[in-house]
C-alpha cells in the first residue's frame, strides 16, 4: 500500500497536464473517490515516473460504467459512480461492470451502490429520531409555557378586578 505518511504523491490532470501535490496518498484516494481523477489522470509518488491512476489498486478504480450511445467510461471509483448518479448523469438502471471479476449489473444492483443507499437510509432514520426527540421536547416546553400563560391570567383577573371600583 502507498505511504499514507508521506506526502510526496502528485496528481496530473488529463488534457491541462495541471499538476497537484505532493499530497499525501490518502488525499489521492480522496479524490479518486469524489469522482475528481479520471481514468487518464496520472499519479506519481516521485514526480517523475508517472502512472495511470487506474493501474494503482488502492484508488479502487475497478468500475467500466456503460454509458448509453457511447464507449465505456472509467475504470473509475464506486464513489465516482455514486455521485455521477446524484448528480442525474446516469441512472440506476446503468451497467456497470467489475473489472476484476468481469461481472456486469445494474447500479442499483452494485454491492456499493446497497452500501450507501443502507448508510444512507440509517443516517435518515438517526435524523428522524433526534428530529422526533427534538420535537417532544419542544412539546414539553410548549405545556409548561402554556400552564405559565394560564397561571398569569389568573393573577391579572384577580389584579384587575380588585382595581375596578
Amino acid at each position: 500500500m502507498p505511504s499514507e505518511l508521506s506526502p510526496t504523491w502528485h496528481l496530473k490532470k488529463h488534457g491541462g497536464g495541471e499538476t497537484h501535490g505532493p499530497v499525501a496518498f490518502s488525499q489521492i484516494r480522496d479524490w479518486a473517490g469524489a469522482a475528481h481523477i479520471n481514468p487518464h489522470d496520472l499519479v506519481s509518488n516521485d514526480g517523475k515516473t508517472w502512472n495511470k491512476a487506474p493501474m494503482v489498486p488502492e484508488l479502487g478504480m475497478d468500475w467500466l460504467v456503460e454509458v448509453p450511445d457511447s464507449p465505456l467510461y472509467g475504470p473509475t471509483t464506486p464513489g465516482a459512480i455514486l455521485e455521477f448518479l446524484r448528480m442525474g448523469e446516469i441512472a440506476p438502471s446503468t451497467r456497470v461492470i467489475n473489472c476484476c471479476t468481469g461481472e456486469s449489473m445494474e447500479i442499483s444492483r452494485a454491492p456499493f451502490f446497497e452500501a450507501a443507499a443502507g448508510a444512507s437510509t440509517g443516517g435518515l432514520q438517526k435524523r428522524i429520531g433526534a428530529l422526533e426527540a427534538e420535537l417532544a421536547a419542544k412539546s414539553a416546553e410548549l405545556e409548561i409555557a402554556n400552564t405559565t400563560i394560564d397561571s398569569l391570567r389568573r393573577v391579572v383577573g384577580k389584579l384587575e378586578s380588585r382595581l375596578q371600583p
